[in-house]
Order: C-alpha cells, then sequence, then structure tokens
C-alpha cells in the first residue's frame, strides 16, 4: 500500500443461510440429533466399517449409550466427548465409531483451540489403534489408524475455520461497540467544550457590559447637576453599551439555536470602540498595533476577548491609573498582546465579576497553544501579556 492510500475495510464474512440459522438458533437440537445419529451408527457399522457388520449386545450397547450421550455436552465439554468417544472405540473395538470420533474433535477444534484439537486427535488415533492391536490382526491396526488419522484431519480442519470465523465476528462487534462509545464520548467532549465555550462568551459580555454601564452609571450620577450634558452623554453611552451586549447575547442565542458559527461566520471584533467605551467609562487606555493584523477571524476574536477582558479587569480594580496601555504585536511569532496599567489594586466594590475571568481567558489561549501570564508589576499596577502561536498560512505574509 502506498502513502497516502485509504485501506480497504475488513471484509465481512457472508451472512448464514436460512438453514445454517436456523441450526444456529436451536443447538440443544443439533446436538440431540447428532447423538441420536452417533447411537444408531453403531448398530449399522460394525466391523470397524472393514468387516461384516457385527450385531451390538450385552455390555457394548451400555458404551454406546454413554458415548451418544456424551454428545450433549461437546460444547461445554470436548475433552470428555473426545475421550469418552476414544474409551468406548477401544471397549468396541469391532465396531466404528469414526462418526462419534469426527463429532467430537470437530467440537474440540471449535470450541477450545487448534492445538487441543491436534493433540486430542493424536491421543484419539493412538488410542483407538493400540485397541486394535490387543483384539485383532496388524493389518487392521494400520487400516484403524490410517481411516482415523483421515477423520481427525476432515473434522478438525472444519472446525478450525468455524472457531476463526467466530472469532472474527466477535472481533467485528467489539470493535463496533467500540467505536459507538468513542463516538459518544466525543460527543460529550464537544458538548462540554461547546458549554466551555458558550459560558466564556457569557462571561465576557456580562461582565464587561455590566462593568462599564455601572461606571458610567455612577458619573452620570455624580455629574447630573453639576454639568447635565456630561450626565447625558453618559446615558446615551449606557444605553448603547446595553444595545451592544443585547446584540451579542442575541448572536449568542444564535449559536445554541442554530449551532456553532464557522471561521468565516465570526463577527469582526472593533478594538477602536472597546477603547473608546473603555475611555468614556474613565479609564485612561492608549492602544499601540504593530505590523498588520492577523487574517484569521477565531484568531483576531481572541486578541479581543484578551483585551477585554484586561480592561475590564483594569476599570474595576485599577483605583488611580494614570495611563493603561494596550501594546498589540503583529509582527511577532509568535503574537505578542500586552495590557498594562500603574494604577494601585483594590477590592471589587460591587459582586459583579465571578472573579473566573484568567481562568477563563486561559482556558480560551490555550485552544490556540498560547500562554497567558498575568500579575503585578515591579513598581506599581499590573499587567496581563498573551501570545499566541502565528497560523501557519500567515507565517510568511
Amino acid at each position: 500500500m502506498t502513502v497516502g492510500e485509504i485501506p480497504e475495510p475488513p471484509r465481512l464474512p457472508k451472512p448464514a443461510g436460512a438453514v445454517r440459522a436456523f441450526w444456529v438458533r436451536h443447538p440443544r437440537l443439533v446436538d440431540s440429533l447428532v447423538a441420536v445419529v452417533c447411537w444408531l451408527w453403531v448398530f449399522d457399522s460394525g466391523g470397524g466399517g472393514l468387516q461384516i457388520p457385527q450385531p451390538v449386545d450385552g455390555p457394548w450397547w451400555t458404551v454406546n449409550t454413554i458415548v451418544a450421550i456424551t454428545m450433549l455436552i461437546r460444547r461445554s465439554r470436548p475433552w470428555w466427548t473426545v475421550l469418552a468417544v476414544t474409551a468406548g472405540g477401544a471397549v468396541m473395538s469391532h465396531h466404528f465409531v469414526g462418526i462419534a470420533l469426527a463429532c467430537a474433535l470437530y467440537a474440540l477444534a471449535a470450541y477450545r483451540s487448534t492445538s487441543a484439537a491436534v493433540l486430542g486427535s493424536a491421543l484419539a488415533v493412538a488410542a483407538l489403534a493400540a485397541a486394535a492391536a490387543v483384539q485383532r490382526s496388524p493389518q487392521a491396526v494400520q487400516d484403524t489408524a490410517g481411516v482415523y488419522t483421515l477423520i481427525a484431519v476432515v473434522s478438525v480442519l472444519p472446525g478450525v475455520n468455524v472457531r476463526i470465523r467466530r472469532r472474527y465476528l466477535q472481533a467485528l462487534l467489539d470493535r463496533t461497540v467500540q467505536l459507538a462509545r468513542e463516538k459518544e464520548q466525543e460527543g460529550q467532549l464537544a458538548a462540554a467544550r461547546e458549554r466551555t465555550r458558550i459560558a466564556h462568551d457569557l462571561h465576557d459580555i456580562v461582565a464587561h457590559s455590566l462593568t462599564v454601564m455601572v461606571r458610567l452609571a455612577d458619573g452620570a450620577a455624580a455629574v447630573a447637576r453639576t454639568d447635565p450634558n456630561r450626565a447625558e452623554s453618559a446615558s446615551e453611552r449606557i444605553a448603547g453599551v446595553g444595545r451592544n451586549a443585547m446584540v451579542d447575547m442575541r448572536r449568542l442565542l444564535g449559536v445554541l439555536r442554530d449551532g456553532p458559527p464557522g471561521e468565516d461566520e465570526l463577527p469582526t471584533p472593533d478594538l477602536d470602540t472597546l477603547v473608546a467605551t473603555f475611555r468614556a467609562a474613565g479609564l485612561p487606555v492608549v492602544i499601540r498595533r504593530q505590523g498588520p493584523e492577523p487574517r484569521s477571524p477565531s484568531l483576531r476574536n481572541a486578541i479581543f476577548r484578551t483585551v477585554q477582558e484586561a480592561l475590564t479587569n483594569a476599570l474595576r480594580y485599577a483605583d488611580g491609573a494614570q495611563r493603561v496601555l494596550v501594546d498589540l504585536d503583529h509582527r511577532a511569532d509568535p503574537i505578542l498582546v500586552e495590557v498594562t496599567d500603574d494604577g494601585h489594586g483594590k477590592q471589587a466594590e460591587s459582586p459583579v465579576g465571578t472573579r473566573q475571568g484568567l481562568i477563563a481567558l486561559r482556558e480560551r489561549i490555550s485552544l490556540y497553544g498560547g500562554t497567558v501570564q498575568a500579575g503585578p508589576q515591579a513598581e506599581r499596577g499590573w499587567a496581563v501579556r498573551v501570545t499566541l502561536p502565528r497560523p501557519d498560512e500567515e507565517a510568511d505574509g
């Protein structure tokens, strides 16, 4: 098979016909018929199959009955069946037990192993030949050994074939069950990833929008009497942020209803509008770009969410910040996104956030193979540093 060639699927065996399917569904009936045939065969084939038939009487009738009864357990106890047939044949050496021996060795090959069938065949032929040597002529020994060896070969080969077929079918069934289980697990993992992604998007929308709206509302209330124009402008900003949040929520609900969008369907994020919103909320944001933005919509969305989360945290916790720098270096490989502030840290004044923003950001960035570093700076302020590997198709761009 050459490289890149798709391997052929395994060839399935032909389904059983109506007659064979009937016998497969009724194994006890089959064993009963085999036992009856083996029991009657000895009465009609005395003389080892090589001499004139002789009647069966006395203890031979009992031995023949025991041999026939063991055919009922040939599936579960094939070794006992082989031993019973061999012993019965040795006792009734002048009667032919080839049919019973064939059924016993077939069961040993079909329900145990090839090595067990070979060993059982050798022991049975040797025992029957030894019994013929004791009770009959040397010529009968050769004939007995030859006939029973042929019977052993003819019965063991189909038994081995049936056992291999059975194991092959069982392997196919096991593989089918395994594939179904793996598919179910993949579906569960995909659902979990989708729930996580939706939870992250909900956090971004709610945390960002509510934080900005609360800050704008506080500012509007503070200047409502002294500067009505600024209060009115802040109120308009609040309405705008709320409308954008509603649009994002509708888009997210549409994803839940219709399925996740493809990369080409992702909305193009607008960092300038985001920065302007935070500036209106009183955060002194400065943005610095180096190099062209990546072409991938999903990568641009990841950068947008990173800046959004960092600015939201700065607005809530960077008390007295004089400068918040958003540094985007698209020239580097990996792409670098760094947001720093020079404010004093403080505790949140309201339980708006869930304190899970950075955890969600790390999970989001890890999907792209990136890293997130967040912590206090040497003198004062906080820094969030994110690296994102550049896609292969944009490496040369």
